[in-house]
C-alpha cells in the first residue's frame, strides 16, 4: 500500500514590527497577534470583536429569505394552539435543531410532535412517508429543520393536503428551492443575509429569535435557554467557526457546563466534563455519543435525551448512548480495516484521485466516519457506499478545494439523489452506474485539484523560538477558542531542536514522548499517534517540531508542554 504523502509545512514569514504594534495596541502577546493576522484580522477593532464575542455581534434575522412569512405562520400557529410537526435529521446538527425548535414551540403553547428519520430504514430528509403520517394525524404545519430544501415531491404532497411547510435548512438548495413552501436558507441565491454558512441549529435559533421579536419576548431568555444546543450542533457539524457561528458557539460553550437540560447534563457527566466544555470536548466526546445512536440505532433516542427534563430518564439515555458509542467504534474499525485492504489489493484505487469503494457488508451508519479517516490517511476525497439491493447508498468526504456537493451536482444524471456541503455529502446511486460515476468523479477531481495539491499540508501560524512560549501566551490563545473548521487551533513551528529523550507511550505504545533542549531549557512534548512514524528519532538528533503549546495537568500538577502535530528531521546547523 502506498504510504500517505508526507506533510508539507506552510510557514508564513514573520513581521515582527507589525506583531509588536498590534500586540501593544490590543494588549496581547505578539504570537497571538501573528496568529490572528493569519486569520485575516488586521485591524484592532476586528481583533477585539474576534477575541470577545458577544450577543451584540449577532445579526438581525430580518434579511433571511422567507423569514417574514415563516414567522407570521408560526405566530398564527401559536395563537391558534395548533398541532405542529418538527421534522429533523439523524446527525447532531439535525437532532439539536429539532430539539431547539421542539422545546421553543412547546414553551409557546403549541402541541409539538417530532420526527427523526431512521438512517437504515428511511431515506434521508423529509420523505413522503413522514408527510403522509403528519396528514393522517391532522397536522396542519410541518417545520422541517436541517432538511427539506430539495424535498419537492413531499412538500407538494403536503400542500395538496392543505398542510403548510416551513423549511429551515442550510444545505445547498440546487437550481430551484422547493416550491410552495417557506424556505429559510441563507444559501439561496436570493438571500441577503450576511452569513451563508450557519449550521441548521443556528438557523433555527435565528428563526426563534425572529419569533421572539414579533411576540415581544426577551431575547436574553432565548439565549440562556438554547445557545447550549446551538454550540453543540454548530461545532459537531463542522461549519466554519467564524463570524456568527463563532459568536453563538462561544456563548453556548459557556452555558453547557451549567445546562438545565437533564439529559444533556447526564451526558456531560458521563463524559467527565466538569467546570468547562470546549469545542474539542464536543467534537471528541459529546458529539460521537449523540451521533452513534443515529448511526447504529434510532436517533430519536438522542433527541429524547435533549428533550427530557427527568434526571432518571436522562441518566438512562446517556448510559445507553455511551454503550452504543462503544459498539460504533468497533464497527467503524472493522469497516476501516476492510477499506484499507480493498485499497491495498486494487492498484487502480491506489492511483485514483478519488477513493470510491462499495461493499454489501458495511454498516451505513459508519461509512461517513470511515470516509473521513481515509481522507485523513490518503489526503484524497473518499466515497464509501453500501449495497442496498440494486442501489448503493453512502457518504463522501472531501479535501479543501474540491467541493464534493458541487461535484455531485455535475453527476446528477448518474445519481438517484444527493445533497450536502463542500466538504461532506451523501448520495444514492444505482449500482450499475458505479463504474461511470467513479470515472467521472475522478475526472472532476483531476480538473479541480491537480496532482500538486494532493498532499496534506500543515498551515503554521508562525515559526518561533521556544523562548517565546510562555504562560501569558497560553492564556491569550484561549481567546482564539472555539477552534475548529476555518479557525484551527494555533500551530507553531520551531526548527533545529536537539532531542534529549524519545520513547513510545500509551497502552499500545502508539504515542510519542519527546524531550528537546532549547537554549539550555528542557521541554516535554507529546505526539498522539505519532510513535509509528518516529523510529528515526534518537537522542542527539536535531528535529523540527510543529506543535500547539498547552498546559498538561497530571496528578494535581500543571506543566507547560508541546502537543505535537508533526515531527521532521532538522538541520543540524540550526538551533531552535
Amino acid at each position: 500500500m502506498p504510504l500517505p504523502v508526507a506533510n508539507e509545512w506552510l510557514i508564513p514569514p514573520r513581521d515582527h514590527e507589525s506583531e509588536q504594534h498590534i500586540a501593544q495596541a490590543a494588549g496581547i502577546h505578539p504570537l497571538t497577534a501573528a496568529t490572528l493576522r493569519n486569520r485575516g484580522l488586521n485591524s484592532i477593532a476586528a481583533i477585539q470583536e474576534f477575541m470577545h464575542p458577544a450577543v451584540e455581534h449577532l445579526h438581525s434575522p430580518d434579511t433571511l429569505p422567507d423569514i417574514e412569512p415563516a414567522v407570521e405562520r408560526l405566530c398564527r400557529a401559536i395563537a391558534n394552539r395548533e398541532h405542529v410537526l418538527v421534522h429533523g435529521d439523524y446527525d447532531v446538527d439535525g437532532v439539536t435543531a429539532c430539539a431547539l425548535m421542539t422545546r421553543f414551540l412547546s414553551t409557546l403553547g403549541l402541541n409539538v410532535s417530532y420526527y427523526i428519520p431512521h438512517r437504515v430504514k428511511d431515506q434521508y430528509g423529509l420523505s413522503q412517508e413522514a408527510v403522509a403520517q403528519a396528514i393522517a394525524r391532522g397536522i396542519r404545519l410541518i417545520v422541517a429543520v436541517d432538511c427539506g430544501v430539495r424535498a419537492h415531491e413531499p412538500i407538494a404532497a403536503a400542500r395538496t393536503a392543505g398542510v403548510d411547510v416551513i423549511v429551515i435548512d442550510h444545505h445547498e438548495p440546487g437550481p430551484e428551492p422547493a416550491p410552495d413552501a417557506w424556505i429559510v436558507d441563507p444559501k439561496r441565491s436570493d438571500s441577503h443575509y450576511p452569513e451563508r454558512e450557519l449550521a441548521a441549529v443556528g438557523l433555527c435559533f435565528k428563526v426563534a429569535s425572529a419569533v421572539c421579536q414579533a411576540l415581544d419576548i426577551s431575547q436574553s431568555s432565548l439565549q440562556r435557554a438554547f445557545l447550549d444546543l446551538v454550540a453543540l450542533g454548530t461545532v459537531a457539524d463542522m461549519v466554519p467557526l467564524r463570524g456568527e457561528n463563532r459568536v453563538m458557539a462561544a456563548l453556548g460553550l459557556k452555558l453547557l457546563p451549567q445546562t438545565r437540560k437533564a439529559g444533556l447534563r447526564a451526558l456531560i457527566d458521563i463524559c467527565r466534563l466538569n467546570s468547562t466544555v470546549n469545542a474539542q470536548d464536543i467534537s471528541y466526546r459529546l458529539a460521537p455519543r449523540l451521533n452513534a445512536v443515529g448511526r447504529l440505532g434510532d436517533a430519536t433516542d438522542a433527541l429524547q435525551l435533549l428533550l427530557t427534563d427527568d434526571e432518571v430518564e436522562g441518566r438512562r439515555l446517556a448510559l445507553y448512548l455511551d454503550s452504543i458509542n462503544r459498539e460504533r467504534r468497533q464497527e467503524q474499525e472493522r469497516v476501516y480495516l476492510d477499506a484499507l485492504a480493498m485499497i491495498d489489493e486494487q492498484e487502480e484505487l491506489q492511483q485514483s484521485p478519488v477513493l470510491v469503494l462499495d461493499s454489501p457488508d458495511w454498516h451505513i451508519g459508519v461509512v461517513g466516519i470511515v470516509a473521513s479517516k481515509l481522507l485523513e490517511h490518503y489526503h484524497r476525497p473518499a466515497i464509501l457506499l453500501v449495497h442496498e439491493g440494486d442501489q448503493a447508498r453512502g457518504s463522501a468526504r472531501s479535501v479543501e478545494g474540491f467541493d464534493i456537493a458541487e461535484a455531485f451536482e455535475r453527476c446528477t444524471d448518474l445519481l438517484v439523489r444527493h445533497g450536502g456541503h463542500a466538504a461532506a455529502a451523501g448520495l444514492t446511486i444505482s449500482r450499475q452506474c458505479l463504474p461511470a460515476f467513479g470515472q467521472r468523479i475522478s475526472e472532476l477531481a483531476t480538473e479541480t485539484i491537480g496532482p500538486e495539491a494532493r498532499g496534506p499540508t500543515l498551515r503554521v501560524d508562525a515559526q518561533v523560538t521556544l523562548g517565546e512560549i510562555d504562560e501569558r501566551l497560553l492564556a491569550d490563545l484561549q481567546t482564539v477558542e472555539p477552534c475548529g473548521q476555518d479557525n484551527p487551533q494555533p500551530l507553531f513551528a520551531s526548527l533545529g531542536l536537539e532531542v534529549t529523550g524519545c520513547r513510545a507511550v500509551g497502552k499500545r505504545e502508539q504515542h510519542l514522548k519527546l524531550q528537546v533542549l532549547s537554549n539550555g531549557r528542557a521541554w516535554d512534548c507529546i505526539g498522539f499517534g505519532l510513535a509509528s512514524t518516529a523510529g528515526w528519532i534518537g537522542p542527539g538528533q536535531r528535529v523540527d517540531l510543529c506543535f500547539t503549546p498547552e498546559i498538561n495537568e497530571y496528578k494535581g500538577s500543571q506543566e507547560l508542554q508541546l502537543r505535537l502535530e508533526a515531527v521532521r528531521p532538522g538541520d543540524p546547523n540550526q538551533g531552535g
